[in-house]
Formats: C-alpha cells, structure tokens, sequence
C-alpha cells in the first residue's frame, strides 16, 4: 500500500492556521500561570508598611512644627520668666 502526502494551497493554509492558534493559546496559558504565579503581598505586611510610613509622617510632620515654632516658643518662654 502506498500513502502519497500533496500539499495543497488548503493544507498548508491549515498547517498555518494551526500553527498561529496553537501560539495563541500557549501565550494565553502562560498569561493566566504568570498572573496566577504573581506575588501578592500579604494584608499584613502592607498594614505593618502603611503604619510605618504614618508614623515617619508623623515624626517628620512634629520635628518640622517644633522647628518652626521654637522661636515663638522661646519669646513666650522668656516673657513667662520675665513676668514671674
């Protein structure tokens, strides 16, 4: 018995179809793995991060008040002493 194999104008328009559809879907796989795959931080760790970053706010926000306010502070401090 004898196979004989013709590539014809439609089988290889098939074979590229098919070629094309087939990356397709393997990129579409490794798209939905990759997400799958991605790295979520834990509710924990962005709390504990956005607690720091309000406490050095905070810190930054008081250091800047007094600073601005010291030679305010210190006239009132002297009247004081002066009154007394």
């Amino acid at each position: 018995m004898e196979y004989r194999f013709s590539l014809t104008p439609r089988l290889i328009a098939l074979a590229i179809f098919s070629g094309v559809a087939l990356l397709v879907l393997l990129f579409a796989l490794g798209y939905q793995v990759g997400v799958s795959m991605a790295a979520r931080p834990a509710p924990a760790v962005v709390d504990n991060t956005a607690s720091r970053a309000r406490q050095q706010l905070k810190g930054k926000i008081s250091g800047d008040a007094a600073a601005a306010a010291a030679p305010v502070t210190e006239r009132v401090n002297a009247a004081q002493k002066a009154a007394q």
